[in-house]
């Protein structure tokens, strides 16, 4: 193991360059099969594609410091690097801060990765659940809701949303060597568009 590797607990992405990398459905999945230490090899045959091909993506990861080299394998006298994320969650400051520079392909991969993984993850936690927990459960929980908002309820409740983020951040950050279970919040709150029916009047 490189003794020079720190795995991060969170890395924020500010810059449109490093977004613009981490965007890409191919590399999402990368980074997702890379959560632990991993080979090009191994991953390549997950995600059924040449090796070759795969390194580009690699290379890319690696040089805005989403991937980092941890060690090496030796197998018949071939050294095999072995890579792994540089933080356990990358977090991009505000998703929409790139503008016109994020092309619509890579906003649909971040947050079409992010829904799926919510939707595998909740319908995984909904099988395990625990027959144990009250009701309503304290988890798994999925609550939708249409409602409509003047312009002071909308600055309110968006505050009280960050803070709950911040906290969920502070916990994460406080029991990252524990071992507590670990339990996934995703947030998505937005306008609903003009052209989609309406049922809440």
């Amino acid at each position: 193991m490189n003794d020079k590797f720190v795995l991060q607990d969170e890395r924020l992405l500010d810059d449109i360059e490093t977004i613009k990398v981490f965007a890409d459905e191919r590399r999402l999945k990368v980074l997702q099969l890379m959560n632990r230490p991993n080979t090009v090899k191994a991953v390549a045959a997950a995600l059924d594609m040449p090796p070759s091909k795969l390194y580009y993506h690699v290379n890319l990861l690696v040089e805005h410091g989403l991937l980092a080299v941890v060690e090496h394998n030796i197998e018949s006298g071939i050294v095999e690097k072995v890579y792994q994320v540089t933080a356990r969650n990358f977090r991009l400051v505000n998703p929409l801060l790139a503008g016109d520079a994020m092309s619509a392909d890579a906003s649909a991969a971040v947050f079409g990765t992010l829904l799926d993984e919510t939707r595998t993850g909740f319908l995984r936690a909904l099988t395990d659940r625990d027959p144990a927990e009250g009701t309503p459960p304290r988890h798994p929980f999925l609550s939708q809701k249409l409602f409509r908002l003047t312009d002071d309820q909308l600055s309110m409740l968006h505050t009280r949303l960050d803070q709950l983020i911040q906290d969920v951040t502070a916990y994460g950050v406080e029991n990252a060597d524990s071992a507590e279970p670990t339990f996934a919040l995703t947030v998505a709150f937005y306008k609903k568009p003009e052209d989609v029916v309406d049922d809440t009047r």
